[in-house]
């Protein structure tokens, strides 16, 4: 939270050291207080800040490349698979091992996939029940899952 407080200060910093205020000017302090505590990273004890930070940005990365594919291919499933062969299914996918916030965050994610819907949460947090467009297999579902936005947040909020 320090580190946090310190790159935010060097933002506003550089934002009030310019003429005209803007929302560029503070991102570009944001990312020169967040080069800055880099940097300086055993100095300042920023290590896990750092580390929280790039793989936030990693996994926007990575959940912004599931998501584009992810509309390519409901765009190839629509317009061109038979309806016959659609496999819509309904999965069960566990998440007893992750924290509230966690859980939320992955229920999201998976909604915002196009083709996927999260359309409940067990009562006591340890499943999702999950709707998936076309399922073939539901095990390569939820490794598909565990390896792209489950390790993408827990990368940054463990």
């Amino acid at each position: 939270m320090r580190s946090l407080a310190l790159n935010l200060i060097v933002a506003v910093i550089w934002l009030f050291l310019h003429e005209e205020p803007s929302l560029i000017t503070f991102v570009i302090g944001f990312i020169i207080g967040f080069a800055l505590l880099s940097l300086f990273r055993s100095l300042l004890a920023s290590h896990d800040y750092v580390r929280r930070m790039i793989a936030a940005w990693a996994f926007m990365g990575v959940f912004s490349w599931a998501f584009l594919t992810a509309c390519i291919e409901l765009i190839r499933f629509t317009l061109f698979v038979p309806v016959k062969r659609m496999r819509p299914e309904f999965i069960i996918y566990d998440v007893s091992k992750l924290s509230r916030l966690e859980l939320i965050l992955l229920s999201h994610c998976v909604t915002l996939t196009p083709g996927t819907s999260t359309v409940d949460i067990s009562e006591d947090f340890t499943r999702l029940y999950l709707h998936v467009l076309d399922c073939p297999d539901a095990d390569a579902v939820r490794v598909s899952i565990d390896q792209t936005l489950k390790r993408g947040i827990l990368a940054f909020t463990r």
